[in-house]
């Protein structure tokens, strides 16, 4: 699939729009626990490398706006180092989770989805607990009790998105379907 920077569909700025939405109203109501794990795994699943690169990194970034911007997050060394691994570490969880995809590819979806989701969810944890281990509040961020609630809000993410990418999929084909 030829992705480039330069020629954006349509349907890859609403989704850059719909998914950058999540993310901000992830940020909001579960601060620090953006469902980025979830993105990457659906930008993987739905989309190019440079388009899903340009996904991951516009979800990371409104969840920084929205922390830093309207949440208030300190700004401190360690808070801005937390936000890095978090950026670093979604950018591994797609590439890992678009390996996946490609090696899979033509397998059936029920296998194919559910382990772009845990690849990358699993990926993201492992890589945020490398960046992450040393900065301030490491214990409590990637204890088990908080892990799990990501994996909570991650889980959930990911099927809305795929709820709505169905429906997306399903109005075009209703569109086109249509008699001109």
């Amino acid at each position: 699939m030829h992705d480039s920077l330069t020629r954006f569909s349509g349907s890859t700025i609403v989704m850059i729009i719909l998914v950058s939405a999540l993310s901000v109203i992830g940020s909001l109501a579960f601060a620090c626990a953006a469902p980025l794990a979830a993105i990457a795994a659906f930008a993987a699943l739905t989309r190019g490398r440079t388009t899903g690169l340009a996904l991951v990194g516009t979800a990371w970034l409104s969840n920084q706006i929205v922390g830093f911007g309207l949440l208030h997050y300190p700004q401190t060394v360690d808070t801005f180092a937390w936000g890095a691994a978090m950026g670093v570490s979604a950018l591994i969880a797609f590439f890992v989770a678009h390996v996946v995809v490609e090696r899979l590819q033509g397998r059936s979806p029920v296998l194919t989805v559910p382990l772009a989701f845990v690849a990358a969810f699993a990926i993201y944890q492992m890589a945020l607990f490398v960046t992450g281990y040393p900065l301030e509040g490491s214990e409590a961020t990637l204890s088990a009790d908080v892990v799990g609630r990501v994996f909570e809000v991650d889980l959930v993410a990911f099927g809305a998105l795929m709820i709505l990418l169905w429906a997306w999929n399903l109005a075009r084909s209703a569109t086109s379907a249509r008699p001109a």
